[in-house]
């Protein structure tokens, strides 16, 4: 041992070597000061947490094992000393993890700065024109297409807060049992007639079951997302939906849920748009609002669902079996 302590010496973090019935054989500096600032009990936690008699049997190191105690926060590595003993190396991650949340914290009130600002902003355009039309009909009380222009302003109101309500209210669903592929060929009915340009491809496995969904809320899912690739194809491209099992290793590990891509001919999210993707207000197109997927991403939670764009212009919707 006194043949690499002088290495181990020079080791920043703290590092121990602990033997099979965990008495400790060595502590380096580090490690020393680690225990008198964080005491003997929680130093003993880390022992313990680190002990793992595979590791000296079978040879193996463990990589990353994470523990929390009231004030601090570690990463642990194990490795094997002598098939006998288990050397431990200790990473203070407390002030890291302390920054990460702050960073966080920042990046929501930005968020939501933007977001008040980009609403206070969508109001402008509706309430100048009810404004205008207003003086406009004190100057001529007589002209009642000014009253038709007030109702429009009024009317897009409406829109924009009904929008703005829905994605921050829960929503009662009726959820049906439905073949979903019968609510995409009514949303694809829809938009045919309205882009004869666009090219509709249909990848379908027929073997999915009927789900319970709320239609009503889905078909508006399917028309907002697909209505989304059509513009980003600039209405003349081609739109390519499937289905299908998932077996997501993350999302549905055991088939619990189908898939619906909905891929586009065009270029894709920008990658600075991916992080901020469904916010409310945050829009690739620019007219536009940015709250369809907003809304869509919240129906599709509420049905116990996934919404996420998995690159290459798709985008895919997880809905459970049951």
């Amino acid at each position: 041992m006194k043949q690499c302590e002088k290495i181990l010496e020079g080791i920043e973090d703290p590092l121990f070597v602990i033997s099979s019935n965990k008495d400790i054989i060595y502590e380096n500096p580090a490690a020393k000061e680690l225990k008198s600032t964080i005491g003997f009990g929680n130093f003993k936690k880390i022992v313990d947490k680190a002990y793992n008699p595979q590791v000296y049997e079978r040879g193996i190191f463990i990589k990353g094992i994470f523990l929390e105690l009231p004030d601090y926060k570690f990463l642990i590595d194990v490795f094997p000393y002598q098939n006998e003993g288990l050397t431990v190396l200790v990473r203070d991650i407390t002030r890291f993890i302390e920054l990460e949340e702050f960073s966080k914290k920042e990046g929501f009130i930005v968020t939501i700065t933007k977001l008040l600002a980009d609403i206070f902003h969508d109001l402008k355009g509706p309430l100048g024109g009810i404004k205008g039309a207003v003086q406009l009909l004190k100057e001529d009380p007589e002209d009642t297409e000014l009253l038709d222009d007030i109702m429009y302003e009024v009317k897009r109101l409406e829109n924009l807060i009904s929008e703005i309500t829905f994605i921050t209210k829960s929503v009662p669903l009726n959820k049906r049992k439905t073949n979903i592929h019968e609510l995409l060929d009514k949303s694809l009915k829809t938009l045919k007639n309205a882009y004869p340009e666009v090219n509709f491809i249909r990848h379908y496995d027929p073997s999915i079951p009927e789900i319970p969904v709320d239609r009503e809320y889905i078909t508006r899912v399917f028309i907002n997302i697909i209505k989304n690739g059509i513009e980003a194809t600039e209405e003349k491209g081609t739109i390519t939906i499937s289905t299908g099992i998932s077996w997501d290793r993350v999302y549905s590990p055991k088939g619990k849920k189908i898939f619906i891509r909905i891929k586009d001919s065009g270029e894709g999210i920008p990658e600075e748009m991916l992080d901020k993707l469904f916010l409310p207000f945050n829009s690739t197109k620019k007219n536009g609002m940015g709250i369809g997927l907003s809304s869509a991403y919240k129906i599709v939670k509420d049905h116990g669902g996934i919404l996420r764009y998995i690159g290459d212009a798709t985008f895919e919707i997880l809905l459970p079996i049951d």
